[in-house]
């Protein structure tokens, strides 16, 4: 079964073919206004490449969120109508989650920050020791001055948010709290399409009409 993943939840976009346990592709969508002007040209060369066509995906996967607003507009927007047309279901997964299943097999949390804008992020803490992250507790929205406080070493940090952030947060954070490099930071298709492939074996996909943004705060 074919599945098409769509990640616009930050500045660092992307779309990803999965089918049968592997990568078909992957492109990249790091490009100022990529998400309006290249997310659907972006896919018709990603399914040229794979040598598939639209017909053939049986599934829609979308990173839900919390991040980029725009991004989280256009690509749920993207998928729903894909969906629909398709007459597939649609796996959201959440933009936390897909970054912290970047750093699998730890023995330490990972905490994820995306930026929120107007000096907070949104933070989740994650149990990472298989390749499959799991929540421990609800993803918010934080202060980054009060964020130091949520962080108990030893702990992993990871996120867009921390790169934003990370000159505030170093002189607050006790030693044991170790910085994920900058390349990890990112959510990829490659990863959400994995997580919900995962999803969609324990039959957790939804209509298209069920799919929608996790913000964590109104609209700026």
């Amino acid at each position: 079964m074919l599945l098409l993943a769509v990640e616009t939840a930050t500045e660092q976009g992307s779309v990803a073919l999965w089918e049968e346990g592997y990568v078909v592709g992957e492109l990249s969508l790091a490009l100022p206004g990529a998400y309006l002007r290249h997310l659907l040209p972006a896919v018709d060369t990603l399914l040229t490449e794979a040598g598939r066509h639209l017909s053939q995906v049986r599934a829609v996967a979308v990173s839900q969120g919390p991040g980029n607003f725009t991004g989280l507009r256009i690509g749920m927007a993207t998928v729903q109508a894909l969906a629909f047309a398709l007459q597939v279901p649609g796996v959201p997964v959440s933009t936390l989650e897909v970054i912290a299943a970047r750093l699998p097999l730890r023995s330490e949390p990972v905490g994820v920050l995306v930026d929120a804008k107007r000096g907070e992020v949104y933070f989740g803490l994650f149990r990472c020791e298989g390749v499959t992250p799991l929540p421990l507790g609800e993803a918010e929205r934080l202060p980054v001055r009060q964020l130091a406080a949520r962080l108990h070493p030893p702990m992993v940090l990871t996120g867009p948010g921390l790169t934003v952030c990370e000159e505030v947060l170093k002189p607050l954070l006790p030693s044991g709290v170790a910085f994920a490099p900058p390349e990890l930071r990112f959510p990829q298709a490659a990863t959400l399409a994995r997580l919900a492939w995962q999803r969609l074996s324990r039959g957790a996909g939804v209509s298209p009409a069920a799919l929608f943004p996790t913000y964590l705060r109104p609209a700026l």
